[in-house]
């Protein structure tokens, strides 16, 4: 089960419940290195006499996130049918940019053009209008390139990676003893509470101690650590049980803008399906083959 906790264009948090670790982690692994996304492979430089050299200008456009919603219904380049590249497999740019001014010219990724006419061709990722500087050119300096982009997947290389963070934290089970709590007086309550880096407990005379913000928990141990201080009170050392959780696990995806973070949960669940299935498929061939 999945339920949504905070949802923005480039970023979510979500809760995953009725699972094991294992599933959790394999969710995260795809998210980062097989979900596909659109990047530059090819760099085709004609003149640059801008003050970095060929393979660091190559580099740096490999690195230009592309919005890469469609990339998942294009083929990867090894396996189109066409023979010297198509529109179904790859995305061509070109920049042309020479400074016949006195003052430093910045190009970024406005300066790289489309070569496609389509309408839904994949552009850079421009958060809140601002461009990617890629380099600057002083006076009569120019840069004319052609570059190709190319569907492919984090493993192969991180320039396809479509998050910037993909974490999960195992959903904290914290338990107070209100029986041993009753033993402390105000003054070690209120230290109790104030230990804790991440606020998670919180102090009300009528109440006592209460969990506050148990998705805070970061397993630090420092509450643990503080009780054993009051050693005088009778099991203080039961007073507190923090476990994590075995089936519950809260995730944060960020995406680098090319694909909304909703997707790229999308896809990884369905890279993951895809996954298990080939394994069903397997077992079922060596259990007719071998008859176990």
């Amino acid at each position: 089960e999945v339920d949504v906790l905070e949802m923005s264009k480039d970023f979510m948090k979500f809760e995953l419940r009725k699972t094991d670790l294992a599933t959790a982690n394999a969710l995260r692994r795809v998210m980062i290195a097989e979900v596909p996304t659109l990047a530059i492979e090819w760099v085709t430089i004609h003149s640059n006499t801008t003050v970095l050299h060929d393979q660091f200008l190559s580099h740096r456009l490999g690195l230009i996130p592309l919005v890469s919603h469609k990339a998942v219904s294009m083929e990867y380049k090894a396996d189109c049918n066409c023979d010297d590249g198509c529109s179904n497999c790859e995305v061509r740019y070109t920049i042309n940019v020479k400074n016949e001014t006195e003052d430093v010219l910045d190009v970024t990724t406005r300066h790289l053009i489309p070569v496609d006419d389509r309408e839904d061709v994949p552009e850079p990722v421009h958060k809140d209008d601002d461009a990617i500087l890629i380099v600057r050119l002083g006076k009569n300096q120019e840069l004319v390139l052609d570059a190709v982009a190319v569907k492919g997947i984090g493993k192969e290389h991180a320039k396809w990676i479509p998050v910037a963070v993909a974490t999960f934290q195992i959903d904290p089970i914290i338990e107070l003893n209100e029986d041993i709590m009753e033993k402390l007086d105000e003054k070690q309550k209120k230290e109790f509470v104030a230990c804790c880096p991440r606020k998670v407990f919180s102090y009300h005379e009528d109440r006592g101690i209460t969990v506050a913000q148990p998705r805070e928990c970061v397993y630090c141990r420092e509450c643990t650590l503080k009780t054993e201080e009051f050693n005088e009170v009778e099991d203080v050392e039961d007073l507190i049980a923090i476990e994590p959780s075995k089936d519950t696990f809260v995730f944060s995806i960020e995406s680098t803008g090319c694909i909304e973070p909703k997707d790229i949960v999308i896809q990884a669940l369905a890279v993951l399906k895809n996954k298990l299935d080939k394994i069903k498929v397997g077992l079922s061939d060596i259990k007719r083959q071998y008859g176990y």
